[in-house]
């Protein structure tokens, strides 16, 4: 006798963003630079290659960072908005973020 089995699909999240942003803030004219790390945990994160300003994150918390920085260069707040390589990240089997 066959049994049928329920096999449930399940959705994996999938986050895009970029390992680096560079731009101009425009009422000082400063430079800022963000860079990434993808870690199994999190996303290690650094402004301006200070180790004072260095901060986690998360892939979803990028993304959403890049859509503000995209409204501020539509809205002139900040001008020269360059992203740097894009990598796509999921969660693996054990929970932990992995590039795909």
């Amino acid at each position: 006798m066959k049994t049928k089995t329920n096999k449930m699909k399940t959705k994996t999240k999938k986050w895009v963003y970029h390992t680096s942003h560079k731009f101009t803030e425009a009422d000082s004219g400063e430079d800022v630079t963000l860079v990434t790390q993808l870690y199994k945990i999190g996303v290690y994160c650094i402004v301006n290659n200070n180790p004072s300003m260095q901060f986690g994150s998360s892939p979803s918390s990028l993304v959403k960072m890049e859509k503000r920085l995209n409204k501020q260069f539509i809205n002139g707040e900040i001008k020269n908005l360059v992203f740097g390589r894009e990598i796509a990240v999921t969660k693996d089997s054990d929970g932990f973020f992995a590039e795909i």
